[in-house]
């Protein structure tokens, strides 16, 4: 488990990969301070089992996907797909096994969400079936086989979820040749979250190979299951908790903007929607080392670096000084939770405040601290942050934030089978459950990832408009970290912005 694991940030942070970098009286108390955390946590007590046969309530996380579901029955915003191409030999009916297992050990992806009377329950399924449908195209041509396999990636996830009846996961396999194919796991965000799909690939590829080899699969007794966690998760937020987070809370966004005004170049509708579209973004490694240089000066990660440089972006385009920005965190500190599929990860909001006097350098500085603080409070569940700010409802745009932000290592979660190459396929399946999101990953090669954008609201244009002003403010920032932020380029061909603030 990575230091930024054990830290709460989870993967999307990869703090840890970057200790090494520190200096060693710095990276000394970064450790420590990380151990007393999770022994802390350990030393808490471990998280209980429930009496047998007992409903178990939603998690915090899972009542805020239920209570979204019954506004909108049905709504796939929240589907999620995960793609691999597979060139060699798969045994199909193997590779099913292999998934029903894995299913079997974490009850949350048989757990279905009915309600007594508007109360929902979790209700684990002792009778369910997991096909693996085939679909083979090895009679089309390459084209038609293209279009055939962009439609399925696209159309099949998007297929909504019961969640009062539904198993939370679902397979396809699109045969291409006859050692080619591309596997698609689908699944609903109220059972999985990004930590869940490597577990779940790492889980059905050891009971694939010892399946292969004639043998029992080497998995780990789980010491608790995921309804053990809801649990556990409602009675360790008591009411004095609570309190305290949500005074934090309220504290920390008060005065805060309820919607960041961005120009947009469609108006913006009474009730938002989800299509949503995405930019590539491919920034070059001659910024990682400035940026590295950067990060040690001031004690920060490349995460929060890279954050400052989302707000001062969406500050030169928008014209505020003041952007909440959400950004989700693993939330898996005990040890229990290491090995669990289930729905953990819980979404925070920092606030960057990118005044034009100040410098990059303190920009990062500012971000830093402001990050450090709502790290400390981001037990608290989504939800319960909106009910302590209070904004006004308005269902054109999320509360309290309507951009997101999360810098992952880059991994794919992949299956690892015997005689099979397996790669990471894009499937985006074209939703935005935010007005932009902004996914980075730091690389050996530079910086890459994509910028999605709400198609409600945004046109192509802009969204690669924003791509192109964001790497060169990264470049003239980390160059020039001590100049003031009205200094900075957005263009690489002059100083002067490229985007201008739409009516």
């Amino acid at each position: 488990m990575t230091a930024a694991e054990i830290a709460g940030a989870g993967p999307d942070d990869a703090l840890g990969s970057r200790l090494s970098k520190l200096p060693p009286e710095k990276r000394a108390l970064l450790e420590r301070a990380l151990l007393q955390r999770r022994q802390a946590a350990s030393n808490d007590g471990r998280i209980p089992r429930r009496p047998a046969g007992e409903p178990a309530p939603l998690s915090f996380p899972q009542q805020r996907l239920w209570f979204l579901d019954k506004m909108a029955p049905g709504d796939p915003t929240y589907n999620a797909v995960v793609g691999m191409r597979l060139r060699g030999p798969v045994d199909v009916e193997r590779l099913r096994q292999a998934f029903v297992i894995a299913v079997q050990r974490h009850e949350a992806i048989r757990t279905v969400l009915p309600d007594d009377d508007g109360r929902p329950f979790q209700k684990v399924l002792d009778d369910w079936e997991l096909p693996l449908p085939v679909v083979d195209l090895r009679d089309l041509d390459p084209a038609a086989c293209d279009v055939q396999l962009a439609a399925l990636m696209r159309d099949e996830p998007r297929k909504p979820y019961d969640l009062q009846h539904d198993i939370m996961m679902r397979l396809l396999l699109v045969q291409l040749a006859d050692d080619d194919a591309v596997l698609l796991l689908m699944e609903h965000h109220i059972a999985f979250d990004g930590w869940s799909d490597e577990i779940l690939c790492s889980e059905v590829s050891e009971a694939y190979r010892a399946a292969c080899e004639q043998r029992e699969p080497m998995l780990g007794e789980l010491p608790i299951q995921y309804g053990d966690f809801a649990a556990w998760q409602r009675e360790k937020l008591d009411a004095e908790k609570l309190q305290q987070h949500q005074a934090f809370w309220r504290e920390y966004l008060a005065d805060a903007p309820a919607l960041l005004a961005l120009p947009t170049d469609l108006p913006r509708p009474q009730v938002l929607t989800h299509d949503g579209a995405r930019v590539d973004v491919a920034i070059g490694a001659e910024v990682l080392d400035p940026l590295t240089t950067l990060c040690k000066a001031e004690s920060a990660t490349p995460y929060m670096a890279l954050l400052s440089m989302f707000g001062l972006l969406l500050h030169r385009w928008a014209g505020v000084d003041d952007i909440c920005v959400g950004t989700p965190i693993a939330n898996r500190s005990r040890v229990e939770l290491e090995r669990l599929v289930g729905f953990f990860s819980n979404t925070i909001v920092i606030r960057v405040q990118p005044q034009p006097t100040l410098t990059m350098r303190e920009l990062v500085r500012k971000t830093r601290d402001a990050a450090l603080a709502a790290y400390a409070h981001q037990d608290l569940p989504f939800d319960r942050i909106v009910d302590a700010v209070a904004p006004p409802r308005d269902l054109s745009h999320n509360p309290v934030f309507c951009v997101n932000f999360r810098v992952t290592d880059g991994s794919s979660a992949l299956l690892d089978l015997p005689g099979v190459s397996c790669e990471p396929v894009s499937a985006d399946i074209g939703f935005a459950r935010f007005d932009l999101a902004l996914e980075l990953q730091v690389r050996p090669d530079g910086i890459g990832g994509y910028l999605e954008y709400n198609l409600a609201l945004f046109e192509e244009r802009t969204g690669r408009a924003l791509v192109e002003a964001l790497a060169a403010l990264l470049d003239d920032a980390v160059r020039r970290p001590d100049v003031p932020l009205a200094s900075l380029a957005m263009s690489k061909a002059s100083a002067g912005p490229r985007i201008r603030r739409r009516a």
